[in-house]
């Protein structure tokens, strides 16, 4: 018989930074506990405002409250309540500890006189469906634009960016265990680009293997987009806009997590 599971919740404690730290590396990318506190000064938040769970007591979810004002008009301003550094370490996911603190941190905000809480968040990532059953609305107005001068710059950043973030995350070193792939990006404007990764690393290739694990043709408009998570790789597929010449499913399918950096099934 499985065993109950059970956690609290309480407010950040000087020396949580620590632990949140390593929680953001999975969600967000490369964190210090240092970047942490001073997010958290930059941004205001006080240790009220931050609610965190804890397992057996080990720190392993988070969420802040960041309040904002959202412009309405000509001198017209309503308060809301921002929420931030919604996340839960990979190892307790899915026990809905995360989705209890929004709830805590939701009637809290009640309690001040907040009458709205609002999302700043990424495109079609996991954790929309918390948002969503919470009853969060997308009510997005505004896109962002951007011009890539020099691309295979940006790639080699990328292949670079991709260590940094392996470093912290448990989940993504698990699912790439065993997994040594090179993978070939055809892009019309540019030409090839190439990356493998091979004993736990990630390697920008200067020159492109004749016969890559992994190889797709694309334009950098659609490759962008679907990186950034604006268009599906189905539906870019699907619209002729990016071909697979080469791939066995499962390792087009773990490039696809690669590329959004997204782990979670």
């Amino acid at each position: 018989m499985e065993k109950p599971f059970e956690y609290s919740v309480r407010n950040y404690a000087k020396g949580d930074e620590a632990a949140l730290a390593k929680i953001f590396c999975e969600c967000f990318g490369p964190t210090t506990p240092r970047l942490v506190k001073e997010w958290y000064r930059d941004l205001g938040v006080k240790p009220e405002d931050i609610f965190v769970g804890v397992v057996n007591g080990k720190l392993t979810s988070g969420v802040e409250l960041v309040f904002k004002e959202l412009h309405h008009g000509e001198s017209i301003y309503i308060k809301t309540a921002g929420f931030s550094g919604v996340c839960t370490d990979s190892d307790h996911r899915c026990r809905g500890i995360v989705s209890n603190l929004m709830k805590i941190a939701l009637e809290n905000s009640k309690t001040r006189g907040l009458s709205n809480a609002s999302l700043y968040t990424g495109l079609d990532i996991p954790a929309h469906r918390i948002y969503e059953r919470l009853g969060f609305v997308d009510i997005m107005t505004w896109r962002t634009y951007m011009k890539y001068i020099d691309y295979p710059a940006v790639f080699s950043r990328w292949v670079r960016e991709l260590n940094q973030s392996l470093k912290g995350s448990k989940i993504a070193a698990k699912k790439l265990d065993g997994w040594e792939k090179s993978v070939a990006i055809r892009l019309k404007e540019i030409g090839a680009l190439s990356f493998r990764f091979r004993k736990n690393r990630f390697q920008r290739l200067t020159k492109v293997p004749k016969l890559a694990d992994i190889e797709f043709s694309t334009d950098l408009e659609t490759y962008v987009k679907v990186r950034r998570g604006v268009v599906s790789w189905e539906d870019a597929v699907k619209d002729r806009k990016l071909t697979v010449i080469r791939g066995d499913p499962e390792d087009v399918e773990m490039f696809r997590r690669i590329l959004r950096w997204r782990w979670d099934d």
